[in-house]
């Protein structure tokens, strides 16, 4: 299910729109992940000595830096280049001088594109994260002082916040493989088995399911046993999980140890109540804050002990390929577009450890379809 050039011709259209809005006449991207997004060219956030560049001006052709590894290996293995850009620029592998701030040619492409003079958004907001060191930012400024550098989200978020069917459908992908993963590991669970091995095969079955090779385990908690090992009355608590193409899925399930006693299973059924509630508030045009009120008031009419009660805490989060904006909280002021993909998970506490229904959705014209659907959110017993 390789990204579709389409894709990516629409993410320019979009973004090269969103520039205009703004009076900006470039956009530099350093972040991996948004590298990623709209190069087609993987940038691990670990190899942060080594940052990878995407500029793209309002008119005319982009540009990638990058160091010389995709290049060479596609020469020397016969392999097409990572990405759809054209216009390659290479820096040495590491910066060989002794200068204390590094340019990595953005200075040379822009000046190439005639935006020496110009407006030029880059990773500098809240939502946004520079992927180059903040001495060769000032750098740049230095070297061109009459570039005017301007945050950057606005146009990033304006791009990633709304899926494509595509990306939707990566998603729709990933949850289903995680949840065939944590399937195949319930019907496995016995007491005496520990966090660390339930984590270590559900990364198997991913692999074996065709999650992406870099997909990580989920959080896998609960375990009040010796060594972390899972004994009765027990609730195993999975949440986050694999990936495909890049896209994400986060959900959460949980399985007891023995037959569960009335208060778990109040917990859990009455807290995927509540979410089913929320979730048939996420429609168009409707707002984080009222989402999250809305959520908060259901809390209130039970005996729960509420996470979410402070008004910082958020109740949910965009998804896509990784956990992105918007918050489901009293302060983000985001409303609700078809194409968003998000995660709502009401929250409360419990002695068995942390109650969050979480679901991975996308907003559609008549409301909210669910992407996780299996395995259910039944509460799973393990005999």
């Amino acid at each position: 299910m390789a990204v579709p050039a389409q894709e990516y011709e629409t993410r320019i259209t979009r973004a090269r729109a969103l520039m205009a809005e703004r009076g900006m006449d470039g956009l530099v991207v350093t972040d991996p992940t948004t590298f990623f997004y709209f190069s087609g060219q993987r940038a691990p956030a670990w190899m942060r000595q080594r940052p990878n560049v995407f500029i793209l001006p309002l008119e005319g052709d982009a540009a990638v830096i990058s160091w010389s590894g995709p290049g060479m290996f596609a020469r020397l293995y016969g392999r097409p280049y990572p990405s759809w850009v054209e216009d390659r620029r290479i820096y040495p592998e590491v910066p060989f001088d002794a200068d204390a701030r590094v340019d990595w040619g953005i200075r040379g492409v822009l000046e190439d594109r005639g935006l020496q003079d110009a407006a030029i958004g880059i990773e500098l907001g809240r939502e946004t994260w520079l992927g180059i060191p903040h001495g060769d930012f000032l750098r740049l400024q230095d070297d061109l002082p009459n570039v005017r550098f301007v945050e950057s989200g606005p146009v990033v978020w304006g791009c990633r916040m709304i899926k494509s069917e595509w990306e939707i459908e990566a998603q729709r992908q990933a949850c289903a493989i995680g949840g065939r993963a944590w399937k195949r590991c319930f019907e496995e669970l016995r007491p005496g088995i520990t966090s660390a091995e339930i984590q270590k095969r559900i990364i198997g079955y991913y692999l074996e399911e065709g999650a992406d090779l870099d997909s990580g385990p989920p959080t896998a908690l609960g375990a009040t046993g010796p060594g972390g090992a899972f004994q009765a009355g027990d609730v195993l608590y999975l949440d986050g999980g694999c990936h495909f193409e890049g896209y994400h899925m986060d959900f959460t399930r949980r399985a007891v140890f023995g037959p569960p006693s009335d208060r778990q299973r109040r917990e859990h059924d009455g807290m995927w109540e509540i979410l089913f509630k929320v979730m048939d508030r996420m429609t168009p045009g409707t707002g984080m804050a009222e989402i999250f009120e809305y959520s908060q008031s259901l809390l209130a009419g039970t005996d729960f002990v509420n996470y979410s009660d402070h008004p910082a805490k958020r109740i949910g989060h965009g998804i896509g390929l990784e956990t992105e904006p918007p918050s489901i909280n009293r302060f983000d002021a985001t409303v609700l577009q078809p194409g968003m993909t998000l995660t709502p998970e009401p929250k409360i506490e419990s002695p068995d450890g942390l109650v969050n229904p979480e679901e991975h959705v996308a907003i559609r014209e008549h409301g909210c379809e669910i992407l996780s659907t299996d395995p259910g959110w039944e509460l799973f017993v393990v005999d």
